[in-house]
């Protein structure tokens, strides 16, 4: 799969306007090289949704349309791929995020009264630092 991602010859084509039709997209995207087919998705009424694919005869000539600005050009994906590839950079994500220290809190309830933030601190420093702990005491419930 990796190899062919890096050899594709589909490009799927968004962000241009509902005025654009098959025929002006195969005359924009012939100028980076020969293309097998060229469309762009309708709505049941004929007209265009802003996107497309093309599918050019090399990897070469796809891979030169990346730098074209005006429109989102990338390698036209099955929905499973891009799932795939979206749920890998997920993880990736939350992979780092956990590596980066702070800004986590754990709040913890329903601590019996006899728990301070020493003990508190005390039974939770075996799964990982700890910058602080602090048992807050709600006020309401002391009684005079």
């Amino acid at each position: 799969m990796q190899a062919r991602n890096k050899e594709f010859t589909n490009i799927y084509i968004k962000n241009f306007g509902t005025d654009v039709d098959d025929e002006m997209l195969t005359e924009i995207f012939s100028q980076f090289g020969p293309t097998l087919s060229v469309r762009v998705m309708t709505d049941e009424k004929g007209h265009s949704r802003g996107f497309g694919f093309a599918s050019f005869e090399k990897h070469s000539d796809a891979k030169r349309v990346s730098d074209v600005k005006r429109v989102f050009v990338g390698r036209a994906q099955k929905r499973r791929e891009r799932q795939v590839e979206l749920k890998r950079r997920f993880e990736q994500i939350r992979q780092e995020r956990m590596m980066v220290p702070g800004g986590v809190n754990l709040y913890v309830k329903n601590l019996s009264d006899s728990v301070d933030s020493e003990r508190l601190l005390r039974e939770f420093s075996p799964y990982g630092n700890i910058t602080s702990a602090k048992v807050a005491i709600d006020l309401r419930y002391i009684k005079e």
